[in-house]
């Protein structure tokens, strides 16, 4: 019997980038629960996405494709945090993820939805609640994802957690990954969905799942493109194999989830659900998994998170943005949004802070300088981490350029302050600035 109604799906909304040699640059409207959501929309099922992008362009471009396949965010985009995103590198049938940042999806807060009424009231014409366990193992986020799934149980809506990759998890051991994605419930879910590497990593190997125990669950569904899947120790024979060698997968796992909610909700049993499934993940393999190639092939331009419409300077307000930037948009040109003192650890709003004695961001590199705030506190340690986050991010996209604040003690470019907190600038580099430039980056002035 089919179930009419919206299908809840809690979890990340990331910008991919992918670079494929002699191809070219692509992004796409990402994330796992991004990813779902859209599959469900092809599959006629409308969905909802409880997560957050930023108010950056790059957060705009995802809440754009998502509304136009009906997709509702109730959830506002973060002001201090941009937008989140994972950079992908291609080498013929080989994805190796390169960079992650989670941006705006950290901020994913009760208090973010809402009064306590709000986050019940999302489940209203709700059939089915899916989690993404991305973002689990963080506060927010998972105080987000157990509140829905208590409020879907008390319903009698039915639950399912995708468990993701080992390595989004590293030293996560088996018997702790199994209790957090029971997210709070007892029993846990209704459906747990496993891929075949968190399968083995979390004790169900394959030579073990004809007896693999549900251990807490409703129904255990393990999914392995060249290996067929498993539906509570069962082995399925599938069709619409997803695995030829010059296929296109990334994301074929998250439409198999679609997919086997919405023939959950069509009124098919486990089985039947994940062979229909299969189905829809290779349809969506064959259709291109939504790459847009980006209309300005050049490196991705590396931008202050401050002057890309986000909150994130020290005083907790954005900046202007340069005029070069233009409107932002990804798929005309890229820019990546960055925050070396968030990167760092810093919060935000944070104490203002300053270089102090001469040399710049090059002598705090060098063991010379310190970064210290107003009252004295030594910060150094989180402007050298948020440096190398930043050289990291520009090794990974082959960034040459980067647009920076200017007068920051992170990002100045030209001109920082001279350490006595009286306002006074004094020609310089930032920390970040300075490892970039080590590295050939070039760095303008965003004013």
């Amino acid at each position: 019997m089919d179930k009419p109604g919206r299908v809840v799906v809690v979890g990340d909304l990331m910008l991919d980038v992918l670079f494929v040699p002699e191809r070219g640059l692509f992004v796409r409207a990402g994330g796992s629960a991004a990813n779902v959501a859209l599959t469900l929309a092809s599959e006629g099922r409308p969905a909802t996405v409880v997560g957050r992008t930023g108010s950056d362009p790059n957060g705009r471009f995802l809440r754009e494709t998502l509304a136009a396949a009906g997709v509702e965010l109730p959830v506002p985009p973060a002001r201090e945090r941009a937008t989140g995103f994972s950079v992908t590198h291609r080498h013929g049938a080989a994805d190796r993820v390169a960079y992650v940042e989670r941006g705006a999806n950290r901020l994913l807060t009760p208090d973010a939805v809402g009064p306590p009424a709000n986050l019940a009231r999302v489940l209203d014409r709700a059939t089915w609640l899916h989690v993404s366990a991305y973002g689990l193992l963080e506060p927010g986020p998972g105080a987000v994802a157990r509140g829905l799934a208590r409020a879907a149980r008390d319903r009698g809506i039915p639950v399912s957690v995708d468990a993701g990759v080992p390595q989004a998890f590293p030293g996560l051991a088996a018997d702790a990954g199994l209790d957090f994605l029971r997210l709070g419930l007892d029993p846990g879910p209704d459906f747990l969905i496993l891929s075949e590497p968190m399968s083995d990593h979390l004790g169900y190997p394959a030579a073990q799942r004809a007896v693999a125990p549900r251990r807490g669950f409703g129904c255990a569904v393990v999914t392995g493109a060249s290996s067929g899947a498993w539906v509570d120790g069962e082995r399925l024979g599938l069709d619409g194999e997803t695995d030829h060698p010059d296929a296109d997968v990334s994301g074929a796992g998250d439409a198999f989830v679609g997919g086997f909610i919405a023939a959950g909700l069509g009124g098919e049993g486990p089985r039947e659900a994940a062979r229909l499934a299969n189905r829809t993940a290779a349809r969506y393999v064959a259709a291109g998994p939504g790459w847009r190639r980006v209309a300005c092939q050049e490196a991705p331009v590396l931008v202050s998170a401050c002057l890309f419409d986000t909150a994130s300077a020290y005083d907790g307000e954005a900046r202007p943005r340069p005029a070069e930037l233009g409107d932002g948009d990804p798929a005309l040109r890229l820019y990546l949004p960055v925050c070396p003192e968030q990167a760092g650890g810093l919060t935000t709003p944070r104490p203002p802070a300053e270089i102090r004695t001469t040399g710049g961001g090059a002598a705090v590199m060098a063991g010379r300088a310190s970064v210290v705030t107003r009252d004295g506190r030594d910060v150094t340690p989180a402007f050298l981490k948020g440096a190398r986050r930043v050289a990291e991010l520009a090794r990974a996209t082959g960034a040459t350029w980067a647009i920076l604040k200017e007068g920051s003690p992170s990002c100045g470019a030209t001109r920082v302050d001279d350490g006595t907190f009286s306002g006074r600038k004094v020609p310089g580099e930032g920390v970040t600035v300075a490892a970039l430039r080590r590295m050939g980056v070039s760095v303008s002035p965003g004013e």
